[in-house]
């Protein structure tokens, strides 16, 4: 079975970075922008999820909980505002991150949930 991750972001240009930085990095990626699009894709074959919270409203937490529902894993962007705050990851949550991201940071993360996710 392809790993695929799937990332979500408001940002299309963000979006598109990341695909691209996954891609030269033999990860495959889905790409969503849209929330209601997310909410009703098919997640069977999604090994992790990046949700990337900055520009999205309190309706991302609808989200969150139907990943924890159909037990998706994910892990959480946070915008820099949230950095030196008391950040409590969201139910079902493998971890968050906080912006500026570190690519081989968050590569090395991503490829090593994958290779567990076997």
């Amino acid at each position: 079975m392809i790993k695929k991750v799937l990332l979500i972001c408001k940002n299309k240009k963000n979006l598109e970075l990341l695909s691209d930085f996954l891609k030269k990095n033999g990860i495959y990626s889905k790409e969503c922008f849209d929330l209601k699009e997310a909410m009703t894709m098919d997640l069977n074959k999604v090994s992790l999820s990046l949700i990337d919270l900055s520009g999205y409203d309190r309706s991302v937490l609808k989200l969150l909980s139907i990943f924890f529902e159909k037990k998706v894993p994910f892990i959480v962007i946070y915008p820099p505002q949230a950095k030196n705050k008391n950040i409590v990851p969201p139910p079902g949550s493998k971890g968050i991150l906080i912006k500026p991201l570190n690519p081989k940071t968050l590569l090395s993360l991503i490829k090593n949930f994958l290779e567990e996710d076997i």
